[in-house]
């Protein structure tokens, strides 16, 4: 019993990983590969626009530079999405949800905040600065939403993993049930010929 139970603890981690590398490599591959891409891109992409609208709302103080921060996480994210993808690792898993969770609030924060401080803004005393500056806020917020929404959407993904092992496992236990009660009606169709070879002996 205690080698049994031994061998069956060491099977289940690999019992996991074998379903993680199937989820990730066949089955969502082509998702994660799309996440890692538009995390990696919209990180990059919002860089330019945010140190753009800090140099000119305050003079290059990236203290102000809030959507750089969800850059970075974004950056992150897309990284390890592409190692989850390369060699699945349950750790990885983890790092992932971890890091789109906090790349989904700063984000949000970080958009809130911007778009507050675009419904505020003072206009400048040239009216083409005025514009550009717009462009640049609403490019920073766009991209910035859009870090949210990909977060967002990896979060839900990786919700969606654990409940296919879930649906296997209650297949597996009907399958079970239903054996079971094949074999309880087998019995019975057992004694019906004995019982039946009994009564003939005894009118013979």
């Amino acid at each position: 019993m205690e080698e049994r139970a031994g061998q069956r603890e060491q099977d289940r981690p690999s019992l996991r990983l074998e379903k993680l590398q199937h989820w990730a490599r066949h089955r969502q591959s082509g998702h994660l590969l799309v996440l890692a891409v538009s995390q990696l891109w919209l990180a990059v992409a919002v860089v330019p626009f945010a140190i753009s609208v800090a140099c000119l709302n305050s003079a290059c103080h990236m203290a102000t530079a809030l959507p750089l921060g969800p850059g970075v996480l974004g950056l992150l994210t897309g990284i390890v999405t592409l190692e989850l993808r390369r060699a699945p690792r349950l750790w990885k898993v983890h790092a992932m949800m971890l890091f789109n969770t906090f790349n989904l609030i700063l984000g949000f924060i970080a958009f809130v905040v911007e778009v507050v401080k675009t419904a505020l803004m003072s206009a400048p005393t040239v009216p083409s600065q005025l514009a550009g500056l717009l462009v640049l806020e609403l490019s920073a917020e766009a991209f910035t939403l859009g870090g949210v929404l990909v977060s967002a959407y990896s979060l839900f993904l990786l919700s969606q993993r654990k409940p296919g092992c879930c649906q296997s496992q209650s297949l597996h236990y009907q399958e079970l049930q239903e054996g079971l009660s094949e074999l309880e009606e087998v019995p019975d169709l057992e004694t019906g010929p004995t019982v039946a070879s009994r009564a003939n002996r005894t009118n013979e």
